[in-house]
């Protein structure tokens, strides 16, 4: 399992990130993502399991991948520890010569059946690798722009839906993330943030 310390502008903490991916067959996987904090003690997560369908063969070694889409089953502290249907799709292309630029297209949706809670959010960045950037170092420079919709939920029979017309319109935020070997710095949604591989 991955680890790393995390420390971002908003809740001003230090936190340990889990992550775990395992490939349980080519097209099947299942993924963990935590965060403890080591202030209050709250632990949040979000698991996932994705049957995946290619639009060709997945090279592990190229920066272009092909079209893939994912449908699976969910849990989250967010959604209150209740199962939610979650779908994702994804592509990657090299860009320019040799395999170091690549250009990531993702997308995610994940609902809840039952309060009908639906959550939708879309990112495109551009990454750049530099390796021997010093002699016991590597960097790597990203992108992008973040596109969340606002969460939506069942809306009640007979309610309007004309003010809600304006809130359902999606939010881009900039993307920038600088990484070396271990110490990584990130912007997203307005928020900056550190990191440290363990």
């Amino acid at each position: 399992m991955e680890t790393a310390l995390h420390y971002d502008s908003k809740q001003k903490h230090l936190s340990f990130l889990l992550k775990e991916s395992v490939t349980a067959d080519p097209d099947i996987q299942l993924r963990f993502r935590g965060r403890l904090n080591t202030n209050t003690g709250d632990f949040d997560y979000h698991a996932t399991a994705h049957k995946f369908f290619s639009s060709g063969p997945v090279v592990k070694e190229s920066l272009t991948q092909p079209f893939r889409l994912g449908v699976g089953l969910g849990v989250s502290s967010s959604n209150s520890d209740e199962p939610f249907v979650a779908a994702t799709a994804t592509k990657q292309i090299s860009l320019l010569e040799g395999e170091h630029t690549q250009l990531t297209a993702k997308a995610r949706l994940e609902l809840d059946p039952r309060s009908g809670k639906l959550v939708r959010g879309a990112r495109v960045a551009v990454c750049r690798r530099f390796l021997d950037f010093t002699a016991h170092q590597d960097l790597q420079l990203a992108a992008g722009v973040d596109v969340d919709w606002p969460k939506a939920a069942k809306t009640a029979v007979g309610s309007s839906s004309g003010s809600s017309s304006s809130s359902s319109k999606p939010k881009a935020d900039l993307y920038l993330s600088v990484r070396e070997n271990n110490w990584g710095v990130h912007y997203r949604r307005g928020m900056w943030s550190l990191t440290y591989d363990l």
